[in-house]
């Protein structure tokens, strides 16, 4: 069984609650989602992304799940989960989810509507997987 938004926002969690794993390994299940994602047919991508995640203990990670599903759903032509338009879906402040300030420029320029309506700005490289 594919991994859902739901497991992905638990798994945050879990990452994020955990001192020695912390926001680093956060990322491993949104990877882990992409590569599920990609290999999926449309019916199951649908399912994938279509229920409301639990707060994953970070609204930054709130508003990129959203974001994700947003682009997602946009990208290959599915429904797009009415859940991603919750207001704890979007931030106060912007955030540059690398830690290289010399990508900050490219992620302003390259980040999809999704991500940058939410204030969440990544660069090309973040979906390459997807």
């Amino acid at each position: 069984m594919p991994l859902t938004l739901q497991e992905v926002a638990r798994q945050i969690r879990m990452a994020l609650e955990d001192p020695k794993r912390g926001e680093r390994e956060a990322w491993l299940p949104i990877r882990e989602f992409l590569d599920e994602f990609r290999a999926a047919d449309p019916h199951t991508q649908e399912a994938m992304i279509a229920d409301r995640p639990d707060p994953a203990g970070d609204p930054r990670f709130d508003a990129y799940l959203a974001a994700l599903a947003e682009y997602l759903a946009l990208r290959h032509g599915l429904p797009v989960p009415v859940w991603v338009e919750e207001s704890n879906r979007f931030l106060d402040q912007w955030w540059f989810p690398t830690s290289f300030r010399s990508l900050h420029a490219m992620a302003l320029v390259e980040s999809p509507a999704s991500f940058r309506r939410r204030g969440i700005f990544v660069d090309h490289t973040e979906f390459e997987r997807c």
